[in-house]
């Protein structure tokens, strides 16, 4: 293979302190030696900050010209491919992105380039599959999905834990002791937190006889955030404004003292683990999305009702078995240093297949 440039979407939720994480991870290491041409779109210096970027990284604000750059590359035989991880709505947008990616990949593989397709998650894997996403899937030499209901729906690939078990703290710092928090983080953008919900979270403070701290990982959360502080006599964590890495850095810190980390947000649960703290999705409003991405981990346990008659003593268990969800998250990380390895030995011309 020719000493390709390598095209990697790497775009997110400006506000969202998990989205440029998941997406460091998955940079991290990747394609070593190789000019690297990353679509950013319309982010903040905060977001491509913190996605820890190479000095000689080409950034693209415009996806147009970042696809145009990527034929340009692959007619010459000089490109490969990699696609943005985290979640995907199968909207007409989306639609109209995959057919230019397909025709993308198409060109590459044709030219003895490399595709791959790494960390997705389809928001709303039912009803009919998507043609489109299954024949660009499957046009890749690797393509992975963060959970079984999103590779079952696009038929192919295979399973992988979500990037961002790759970070955080390992070592002493996972281990049970010196945690005396309950944390909590909730979504701002669903209904009302219902009275079940903080008589529950009440229950958890009391029952495990922990400090109740509220934080937010999303800028839009801190509203909700204020108010579950006011409800519960809680004390608020400030939110970092402007600074991802540090707000991330920051919020790490308060995981390492918890001993529960409760939330709705998928990458607050996954930062809880990575530091060792024991996540518990206790919904106000159910998704699937947190537990099929959790048990790609092997974490199925952590999702627990706010109606449960046994939620204390159960989440008790989990403490108990922290032991347990520290290997699972070792595990986790095994697996993406082993698709990291296979995607750098593709990329390279080593695993071309």
């Amino acid at each position: 293979m020719k000493n390709s440039d390598v095209f990697i979407a790497a775009h997110g939720q400006d506000d969202n302190v998990g989205d440029p994480a998941l997406r460091r991870a998955m940079l991290d290491g990747l394609a070593l030696g190789r000019r690297r041409h990353i679509l950013v779109g319309t982010a903040s210096h905060a977001y491509i900050n913190a996605l820890g970027l190479r000095a000689d990284d080409v950034t693209y604000k415009s996806r147009r010209e970042w696809q145009l750059a990527a034929f340009r590359h692959a007619l010459l035989g000089r490109a490969a491919f990699v696609s943005n991880a985290g979640e995907i709505q199968l909207n007409r947008r989306r639609l109209r992105i995959n057919r230019v990616d397909r025709l993308l990949v198409g060109l590459i593989r044709l030219r003895g380039g490399a595709a791959i397709t790494t960390g997705l998650g389809v928001r709303n894997p039912s009803g009919s599959p998507s043609a489109m996403l299954t024949s660009l899937s499957r046009a890749c030499q690797i393509t992975t999905w963060r959970d079984e209901e999103s590779r079952r729906f696009a038929r192919s690939g295979s399973v992988r834990p979500d990037w961002a078990f790759a970070l955080g703290s390992s070592g002493d710092d996972l281990k049970p002791d010196g945690r005396a928090l309950l944390v909590v983080s909730m979504r701002g953008d669903t209904a009302d937190l219902t009275a079940e919900w903080r008589e529950a979270v009440a229950e958890l403070q009391s029952g495990l006889d922990l400090e109740l701290v509220i934080v937010s990982q999303v800028e839009r959360d801190v509203e909700r955030g204020d108010q579950i502080g006011a409800d519960l006599g809680a004390n608020v964590h400030p939110w970092h404004a402007g600074d991802h890495l540090a707000a991330e850095a920051d919020l790490r810190e308060v995981y390492r003292r918890a001993r529960v980390v409760v939330s709705d947000r998928l990458h607050v649960l996954i930062f809880a683990a990575t530091e060792g703290a024991v996540p518990l999705y206790l919904p106000n409003v159910e998704s699937s999305k947190i537990p099929r991405t959790m048990a790609a981990a092997g974490l199925v346990e952590h999702h627990v009702s706010p109606s449960d008659e046994r939620l204390v003593e159960r989440v008790a268990t989990l403490v108990a078995e922290q032991t347990m969800l520290v290997t699972r998250v070792e595990n986790a990380r095994a697996q993406l240093r082993e698709l990291s390895a296979a995607m750098n030995a593709l990329i390279s011309g080593g695993g071309a297949r």
